[in-house]
């Protein structure tokens, strides 16, 4: 384990690995400066050891290193020298050769803003960006995607652009503070009620597209990223319980979460069970542990041949469906768990106003926990003279009282001078 020897004013880390000493003199720093260094290196000489790719947390840590303590570690051999690429297309090439603890399908992404970035500007240098070409990027960014496209990509620039700043490559950060389009579109978010989803599941070639269709809708998993690592030895019938692998919420410490098997979803899971081979692997085996593979062109064919109308983002809308449905039941932090969301990011993104919310609010007669409503129906003036009639009459509650009930009593009630509060000496 590192520890750190103070010198009287500087610091010193030491560590040991293999029995080798490592050496690293930081200078004047302060002390949580050189604690930070030293769990940070006892962390990287574990993972070089055991051969494993850098952790998200130790390469931000080295990113954000300054020259003199990285140059420590190059001296060491623990760290490759920099390199002070500072053209647009290979600093963007070697930052996402680095990201390795994204999914591929986040890669791809990144190299579509570099492709949009590269179109935008030509291969220039980094530092000739500035504030005023971010905004006027962000603008034509408008021109040739969709609002939420725009928006995502101009953050993505930013990432690029902010790692070149705090790596010392750029002077400033041009991306610092632009904006634009936003982050959601509401039309593009539809509820799909169960009966359009029967219908398209009883289109759905196979029993292995029927689980797909039913773990989207009713339990709520990423197609294809979640669906594709599911195995039938995550499934624990015995306590109603299944297991969910999420290489999305990997890389901030949620690898996993626990759904339950729904009533709604346990059929399909049931059939699925009956018709895979004995020593069958996964849930299914058509995506051959392929989180990336793409099923919206097929899913849509089958949608158009069940003869429903179709939906935009067909897969994203069935997760939308199911965390709609559930917070109508559950408190939101728990459909956030089992759905391995936020509230923030499903309030944004995933609940929806249904017409059925429409439809019950509208309905005649309140539901109870809302007498208040039938109150304010009553005529005003009825209320007056009833209340002027009535003698005064002691205030009686009962163990199990509403709310409402006080209330009516408070109205058509007279209270003693005194008031509700009861006399006090001396005043």
């Amino acid at each position: 384990m590192a520890s750190v020897e103070q010198r009287g004013k500087s610091a010193r880390v030491i560590a040991y690995i293999d029995g080798r000493k490592y050496g690293f003199a930081l200078g004047r720093v302060r002390k949580k400066v050189a604690e930070r260094f030293a769990a940070n290196i006892d962390q990287l000489l574990y993972e070089r050891r055991c051969g494993l790719t850098l952790s998200r947390e130790v390469f931000n840590w080295l990113a954000e290193l300054d020259d003199s303590l990285y140059d420590l570690l190059v001296g060491q051999d623990l760290a490759e020298a920099r390199q002070n690429v500072t053209g647009l297309s290979a600093f963007i090439d070697q930052y996402i050769e680095k990201r390795t603890d994204v999914t591929e399908r986040r890669v791809e992404k990144l190299r579509q803003a570099k492709k949009r970035l590269i179109e935008h500007f030509g291969d220039l240098e980094m530092d000739q960006i500035t504030p005023g070409d971010a905004d006027e990027y962000s603008r034509w960014l408008l021109k040739k995607v969709a609002p939420t496209t725009a928006q995502k990509e101009c953050q993505i620039a930013a990432q690029f652009f902010r790692h070149a700043f705090r790596k010392g490559l750029i002077p400033k950060h041009p991306f610092d503070g632009v904006s634009v389009g936003t982050s959601t579109n509401e039309e593009r978010q539809v509820f799909v009620p169960r009966d359009v989803v029967a219908k398209v599941i009883d289109k759905c070639p196979n029993w292995q597209w029927e689980t797909v269709t039913a773990l989207a809708r009713y339990g709520g998993l990423r197609c294809s990223s979640e669906i594709a690592l599911l195995k039938w030895s995550d499934i624990h019938w015995d306590t109603d319980r299944f297991t969910v692998t999420s290489p999305k919420t990997k890389r901030y410490g949620k690898a996993s979460r626990i759904v339950p098997i729904f009533p709604e979803l346990r059929p399909y899971l049931s059939k699925a069970l009956e018709m895979a081979d004995d020593h069958e692997l996964w849930a299914v085996p058509m995506l051959e542990r392929k989180p990336g593979k793409n099923l919206s062109t097929t899913f849509k064919k089958i949608i158009t041949r069940s003869g429903v109308d179709s939906w935009p983002k067909p897969f994203q809308n069935l997760r939308l469906s199911r965390q709609t449905e559930l917070e109508q039941k559950y408190p939101t932090y728990v459909v956030c768990k089992w759905l391995g969301n936020t509230p923030n990011v499903a309030q944004k993104h995933y609940l929806k106003v249904t017409e059925e919310h429409f439809t019950e609010a509208a309905k005649v007669g309140t539901p109870r926990g809302c007498d208040g409503d039938k109150r304010g129906t009553q005529s005003p003036a009825a209320d007056r003279n009833t209340s002027q009639d009535k003698s005064a009459t002691p205030i009686v509650l009962r163990d199990s009282v509403r709310f409402a009930d006080v209330i009516d009593i408070l109205e058509n009630a007279r209270i003693a001078e005194e008031g509700l509060e009861p006399p006090t000496r001396g005043l």
